[in-house]
């Protein structure tokens, strides 16, 4: 997968000759409207929109008018195969159709893009991709039989190895299941995805490790976040406080040890 980020500032309009990928192409439109042709025919590309163009299709794209403002594109170039094995597991086509859709997708694909401008762990990044991806080519498909006890194989793991830069191939390995099914079953066995349970169990270690007299900054290492700011970032948002706030408020009580009123 390929990621690019564009910005552009006021001016005059602004036309790309027609060419094709050999990737599907995703793009997010974030703030101008656009022109894209594709298939023989024009469309309009509203903001915040969403688009896939299909390998070897023939495309081009312009801006409708002068800019007045400037604009933002984020870019994906996805290996075909990578998309045919999700749609296998999902067992449903690769969609080649022009997506012009809002909302969830679109989200979908922009939190993925910012997953990659910031120091995530590698399953945050492998499960965001899948669901995009699923999300992508979702449609009225059934739901893949339960499979609790591969799910809970997958959780074991993940917790025997907490502060291990852990990836979704790798967790699927170990259930036995596709990296699709796997993040579906896991998330409706335990309530989120793989990523999220791994980032919460480290957050409860990291609260423990705190309390116990630990430095932010060692914490952070020690439950296995990219850097300290990676770290207090995703603690501030579990937790309400930011870690050294947390060390400084909290304190463990023995049993026989009331707590103050």
């Amino acid at each position: 997968m390929v990621l690019e980020r564009y910005r552009y500032g006021p001016g005059p309009a602004v036309a790309y000759p027609r060419h094709a990928h050999e990737e599907y192409q995703v793009c997010l439109n974030l703030e101008l409207p656009g022109r894209v042709w594709y298939r023989r025919a024009w469309h309009t590309i509203a903001p915040r929109s969403l688009t896939v163009v299909a390998p070897q299709e023939v495309h081009e794209t312009r801006d409708p008018d002068d800019r007045p403002a400037g604009g933002r594109y984020r870019v994906f170039y996805l290996d075909p195969a990578a998309v045919d094995a999700v749609a296998g597991a999902a067992g449903r086509p690769a969609s080649a159709d022009l997506l012009l859709p809002a909302g969830d997708l679109f989200d979908r694909f922009l939190t993925l893009h910012r997953a990659y401008q910031e120091p995530e762990s590698r399953l945050t990044r492998d499960c965001l991709a899948q669901a995009a991806l699923a999300a992508l080519l979702d449609g009225p498909g059934s739901e893949p039989a339960p499979a609790r006890r591969e799910a809970r194989r997958a959780r074991d793991y993940l917790m025997d190895n907490l502060t291990a830069n852990v990836s979704l191939a790798e967790l699927a390995r170990v259930a036995s299941l596709s990296p699709y099914h796997l993040a579906r079953t896991f998330a409706s066995e335990f309530g989120l995805p793989p990523h999220a349970y791994q980032i919460q169990a480290r957050i409860g270690l990291a609260r423990r490790l705190l309390l116990a007299g630990r430095s932010a900054t060692q914490v952070a290492y020690a439950t296995g976040f990219y850097d300290p700011s990676h770290f207090a970032r995703h603690f501030t948002r579990v937790v309400g406080v930011p870690p050294g706030g947390y060390g400084r408020s909290a304190r463990t009580y023995k049993d026989a040890e009331p707590a103050p009123a």
